[in-house]
């Protein structure tokens, strides 16, 4: 598993920098380290929540075993630089002959019923993975072949790529992302180096913002905030102002779901799983949505105003938590996260999710004045 030197001594290489990921020290420690004593792992499982730059820091790996470091004029090496490297911007251009980004939308040769574009399937690790793997690197120093999103390998893929993890030449580098390491199989996760990628603080990001992507002091700070930790979805919101928008309209459907009869219910319920088949994760993310929202509430229920995510709802959510119990709120909370377990699970979207509707609480829409504001001026 482990690339070691022949000789009794390590050489070392050169140093890395220019990554483009940031918030996590640790594990650009850890592979700069491996990379710098020449033990690199064939094989690396990044878990950490959506977003949270898993794919980034698997990018950065392939830029990293791919470049070499430019001679100075002394004739000694400098720095490994990943944001200089020609390698690197092919890399990240998707079009370097040695590097392979694999996700459910990948296409394969010749696809079979069992492809899909939710899942990674059997033709997606034997035709590109390992045949792949059997070519010598063509432009760069190794083939990297990165699985994003590797948890949603159906089993016949898991059971293929196996096979490739235990007889990986040297030439070859793995990188797998998942959430977590309970969604992959305890096989799988045995037989790559682990590398746990946790919520970036907010003051990291904020700053990133400011002082990469040209936010000014105002948006940072909200941007930060909302992401919950997770760079990528604040890097794309300044990218996309409709990220925020669609935030903000998911607060509102949450209030007027919590509010709502139970025929309003029901109708969100088999809407959103028929999103559950063109569209999984964005079901997980509203998931996410729901339990951040709930927490919101529960913050006002205490009146913690500074721990409030969506400050800009501070109203909605104090008219709410005057009308929900604790009791109430963790049953929400459980309910949902009840209804996430289900439809990991692969239990029937519709049901998982009427059941989950049944069991939120209900407040008086007649005491959410923020849902209605022109109820007030009427006399």
């Amino acid at each position: 598993m482990i690339l070691t030197d022949s000789s009794s001594s390590v050489a070392k290489r050169p140093s890395v920098v220019g990554w483009k990921t940031f918030g996590h020290t640790a594990a650009i420690r850890l592979l700069t380290k491996s990379f710098e004593t020449n033990r690199l792992a064939h094989a690396y499982l990044i878990t950490g929540p959506e977003k949270v730059g898993k794919r980034t820091l698997a990018l950065d790996m392939a830029c990293m075993v791919n470049t070499e470091p430019v001679a100075d004029m002394f004739g000694q090496s400098a720095d490994i630089d990943l944001s200089k490297s020609h390698q690197a911007k092919r890399i990240r251009a998707g079009i370097h002959s040695d590097v392979e980004v694999i996700d459910p939308t990948t296409e394969v040769p010749a696809p079979t019923r069992e492809s899909s574009k939710t899942t990674i399937s059997i033709e997606h690790i034997r035709q590109i993975v390992i045949s792949g793997s059997l070519t010598k690197p063509f432009e760069g120093m190794k083939k990297v072949f990165i699985l994003d999103g590797a948890h949603r390998m159906v089993r016949q893929a898991e059971t293929s790529l196996l096979k490739i993890l235990e007889e990986a030449p040297d030439s070859v580098l793995i990188v797998l992302t998942s959430p977590t390491t309970e969604a992959l199989s305890e096989t799988i996760v045995s037989r790559c180096q682990l590398l746990e990628l946790r919520p970036v603080e907010p003051q990291v990001i904020e700053s990133k913002l400011i002082e990469e992507f040209g936010a000014d002091e105002a948006q940072a700070r909200l941007l930060s905030r909302l992401a919950r930790g997770s760079p990528g979805w604040a890097i794309d919101a300044i990218n996309d102002p409709t990220i925020i928008d669609a935030h903000n309209q998911a607060i509102l459907r949450f209030a007027e779901i919590v509010t709502g009869s139970i025929e309003v219910r029901f109708r969100y319920a088999r809407q959103t799983a028929g999103q559950f088949w063109r569209d999984r994760m964005a079901v997980f993310y509203e998931i996410e949505r729901w339990i951040e929202w709930w927490r919101d509430v529960a913050m006002m229920r205490h009146k913690l105003i500074d721990n409030i995510i969506n400050v800009e709802w501070v109203d909605l959510f104090s008219e709410i938590a005057t009308e929900i119990t604790e009791e109430q709120i963790s049953a929400a909370v459980t309910a949902i996260e009840n209804a996430r377990h289900a439809l990991e699970a692969n239990a029937v979207p519709q049901l998982t999710l009427e059941v989950m509707m049944l069991d939120l609480p209900w407040a008086d829409p007649a005491k959410i004045p923020s849902l209605n504001p022109e109820s007030g001026d009427e006399s």
